[in-house]
């Protein structure tokens, strides 16, 4: 995927998660929650980015295995950090209801649909041609 392509879709998803956030949040039920939305917001942002660069590293190495691997270590990763940013709000803020959850999940999995979606991209433009 092209550097263009990506940012395209990078900031339709962002903005378009932002605003399903924002009318999240209206509801009363998860207005306490608003400022944890957006901080995972940002998180998934930040982590997408970084799979984005050094996915398009990994990808035009030699070492075939390489991509797989990188991927594999950003989506275990993202979800130890997911478990850690999860518990840390929980202890930090201690919240009275276990529907803060429920943006931080839809943000994760609008993000691991993308990010899906973006290494397969990178990966099918990156091999080479089969003689």
């Amino acid at each position: 995927m092209e550097s263009a392509a990506f940012y395209k879709y990078f900031t339709i998803v962002s903005i378009s998660t932002a605003v399903l956030l924002l009318a999240l949040c209206q509801l009363p039920l998860l207005q306490p929650y608003l400022l944890f939305s957006f901080i995972s917001l940002a998180l998934f942002m930040l982590l997408t980015l970084l799979m984005f660069v050094v996915g398009g590293i990994t990808a035009r190495s030699s070492n075939t295995n390489l991509f797989t691997t990188v991927i594999l270590g950003f989506t275990f990763g993202k979800i130890f950090l997911s478990l850690f940013v999860v518990l840390g709000y929980h202890q930090l803020t201690q919240p009275t209801s276990k529907i803060f959850l429920l943006p931080f999940f839809i943000v994760y999995l609008i993000f691991t649909i993308f990010e899906t979606y973006l290494m397969m991209q990178i990966g099918q433009h990156s091999k080479p041609a089969v003689k």
